[in-house]
């Protein structure tokens, strides 16, 4: 397949996680057929934004853009630089089902359902990518169902790409996220499928986290809390402000007891992250409702 897709390797380096692997790639690619060259464009542009480094896709993709795809990007992008634009993006995303020039575009598509997934708006989501064409956005649609707890839907969504192709990096990396999800004897073949992929492309944080996902989920045997923390710090060594990476550190360094300022120094690094990431806002509303129970029980307000 890499002979007759020239963006093989590209795409692939992307989706495991490899953001600066896939932009030095693309760069390279200047010789491509007409119909590769805005997907080439779309993925180094992601890359981009998946490092952080929005002001580069906001400057280059001008607002008269002719092109649907490049537009939703720059509107990824626009919405993950700054509080303050996203509203703008939301209501912008929302006109695009009536907009001739963005209807029917895979990258539109796959845009709309990121955002809603990152607004945790799952009927959004589903609504953006039902009819997606592309393994990537069907991959999302796995994922949105996991965080529902339908893995029944999870499962009959990866039957689908895995009718597609079942060898393809998003079909391996869905069907690792589903395994994990359901845990028990599956934890085995996500491990298998994850340590497979690393092999092949080279360990990245994002690969590393979902190893150490498999650990986590067996913490109650001895070796576990140590084989997480292992590939928890690779991954912190590749990229220190990986989110996933320090909400995962949060989570393992609590469970092994370790001293409140070493968990609360991961904790505000994913804050200043991303202060909306799931797990942060879950951990701040256990605080609250721990807050507010204490208070209602404390000396002061009994007397």
């Amino acid at each position: 397949m890499g002979d007759t897709d020239p963006l093989f390797e590209l795409r692939n380096l992307f989706l495991i996680g490899n953001y600066q692997a896939a932009i030095n790639e693309g760069l390279t690619l200047d010789h491509l057929p007409e119909a590769y060259k805005v997907e080439r464009d779309v993925i180094i542009y992601r890359s981009y934004i998946a490092k952080g480094d929005y002001n580069i896709v906001l400057e280059e993709i001008k607002d008269s853009n002719p092109n649907a795809a490049l537009v939703a990007v720059k509107a990824l992008a626009s919405y993950l630089s700054s509080e303050r634009n996203k509203d703008i993006v939301l209501t912008t995303i929302k006109s695009w089902p009536s907009d001739p020039r963005m209807v029917n575009n895979d990258v539109v598509q796959l845009v709309s359902g990121l955002i809603s997934f990152y607004e945790e708006n799952y009927d959004e989501v589903f609504r953006a990518l039902h009819q997606s064409r592309s393994l990537e956005g069907r991959a999302l649609l796995v994922r949105a169902f996991i965080q529902i707890d339908r893995l029944d839907l999870a499962q009959k969504e990866l039957g689908t790409m895995q009718g597609i192709d079942d060898d393809a990096t998003a079909t391996q990396l869905a069907t690792a996220w589903l395994d994990i999800a359901l845990g028990g004897e599956k934890l085995e073949e996500a491990f298998f499928i994850l340590t497979e992929l690393t092999e092949k492309w080279n360990s990245t944080p994002l690969l590393l986290n979902g190893l150490a996902s498999v650990h986590l989920k067996r913490l109650d045997k001895p070796d576990e809390p140590k084989n997480a923390e292992k590939l928890l710090l690779q991954a912190m060594e590749k990229n220190p402000n990986d989110v996933d990476t320090l909400v995962n550190l949060v989570a393992l360094y609590q469970h092994m007891g370790k001293p409140k300022e070493v968990v609360n120094r991961y904790l505000n690094q994913a804050k200043a992250r991303t202060p909306k990431h799931p797990y942060i806002k879950e951990l701040e509303l256990l605080e609250q409702s721990w807050e507010r129970l204490v208070s209602r029980f404390s000396p002061t307000q009994a007397s």
